[in-house]
């Protein structure tokens, strides 16, 4: 009795799942129904076969240099022993079927905005449009039909490129299935198993030599190679722009009073005298930037999670010198990953003399301002065995380290200056009789 209801719900909403069915049924035709999810579901399915049928689609043409598709997908990588969750980025030349591809830590708008640059470097040339998805990296909102509102830091790169962007229709795949496709592939070739390296560049070269041997593959549609067709597509591509925009994205943030910057949750440490100021964050792929007016006040590696810190013990050694009590609990002192050594060297100084610890320490942290860290490590571990404290005795094994004696000047023969030589006497010039009178 309910298989029309059944029935018209799907022919109203094609995708309609079958929970929600139930949920109608109970709430608008019988309250005390009793069936469960599991038949319901399965009646469901048989029924949107018979209405609704598959879909049939239109195979699409087109011309050299016209198009090129973009996507994201998450996979699986072990990095150095570690598993981890990448996202592998593939660009795909409509005409020519030619790819390119490379995995990031992130799907965000900095590994797309290096997607993209790597793949227009890639093929040699920019096509005229580039087909996208609707994602919150290149959407601000999705408007009515086609429409879309632009995130401006996308619409500022895709002009840099002269690219032209179109967007494919949400829950549409068929739009960029050429695109989708090329995922598959390259996860059944790439990724299946799981696959090791050492660094994600490591991997990328892999990627990038595994697209360039797809060229002597053929489409299942054509009858020539992929690189046969991209050597007629190739002259038809537009020239890359130089320079080539950056694969950069700029926010703006206020230090706090902790002198850090809050990005995307992780906080990043700046030097304390610029607390309390407006500053521009600059993201790359690897790393970032702090800008203040036109001064770069420091540059960390990107977190890559989140609530996450990167701090710079030097960025506070001036306030920890007049705070010196809180050497002891200062979080960017324990989160600085210091060398071990130092943080013997502070213990140390707190078990012999509280009062006088933090100063000495902050002596000891400012060599760090001038020598490598790994220099003031030894020293410190140098000083620690020959059982001193003394941040003179440190400091001055470090100049011995990094500024030894110059070498001896070599012993030259003792002569005379020029000048004042002793003359050399001739004898055979002289008259042997005339000397002897002249010696009387």
């Amino acid at each position: 009795m309910y298989r029309h209801h059944i029935d018209d719900l799907i022919r109203r909403s094609p995708k309609i799942t079958a929970v929600r069915i139930g949920t109608q049924l109970h709430a608008f035709v019988d309250p005390d129904l009793q069936i469960s999810e599991s038949a319901l579901r399965k009646y469901v399915v048989k029924r949107r076969r018979e209405i609704i049928g598959k879909e049939a689609f239109v195979r699409a043409l087109y011309v050299p240099g016209d198009q090129m598709q973009f996507d994201f997908t998450p996979v699986k990588l072990i990095v150095s022993g570690v598993p981890t969750v990448v996202h592998l980025f593939v660009a795909r030349l409509s005409y020519s079927a030619r790819l390119f591809a490379r995995v990031s830590l992130r799907e965000d708008q900095v590994a797309l905005f290096a997607g993209i640059l790597g793949a227009v470097v890639h093929f040699g040339g920019v096509p005229r449009v580039g087909i996208f998805d609707n994602a919150k990296t290149a959407v601000t909102r999705i408007l009515r039909g086609r429409n879309r509102e632009e995130n401006e830091a996308f619409r500022t790169f895709c002009g840099g490129l002269a690219l032209e962007v179109e967007f494919a229709a949400p829950a549409k795949g068929n739009e960029k299935g050429g695109v989708e496709g090329a995922n598959g592939f390259i996860e059944d070739n790439m990724f299946r198993p799981i696959p090791e390296c050492e660094s994600l560049e490591e991997f990328n070269c892999s990627l990038e030599h595994f697209c360039q041997r797809d060229e002597a593959r053929k489409s299942s549609v054509h009858h020539e190679t992929i690189g046969e067709r991209f050597a007629r597509e190739r002259p038809k591509l537009r020239p890359l722009p130089a320079p080539l925009p950056a694969a950069c994205v700029r926010r703006i943030a206020r230090i706090n009073k902790f002198a850090e910057a809050i990005c995307d949750t992780n906080r990043y440490s700046v030097p304390t005298q610029w607390a309390h100021r407006d500053a521009v964050l600059e993201l790359f792929e690897e790393r970032m930037r702090i800008i203040i007016g036109d001064q770069v006040v420091a540059e960390h590696k990107r977190c890559t999670g989140k609530h996450q810190t990167m701090l710079d013990v030097r960025h506070a050694i001036e306030l920890l010198a007049y705070k010196h009590r809180s050497v002891e609990r200062a979080e960017i002192i324990a989160h600085s990953q210091l060398p071990a050594p130092l943080l013997v060297l502070r213990d140390r100084l707190l078990a012999h003399d509280r009062a006088r610890a933090g100063r000495s320490f902050v002596a000891v942290l400012r060599l760090l301002l001038t020598y490598p860290s790994d220099v003031v490590a030894e020293c410190v571990s140098q000083a620690l065995i020959c059982g001193t404290l003394d941040p003179a005795a440190i400091a001055l094994l470090v100049r011995q380290r990094t500024s030894p004696l110059p070498p001896a000047a070599p012993i030259l023969a003792l002569r005379a200056p020029d000048g004042m030589q002793r003359p050399v006497v001739d004898l055979t010039r002289y008259d042997l009789a005339t000397l002897a009178e002249g010696s009387r």
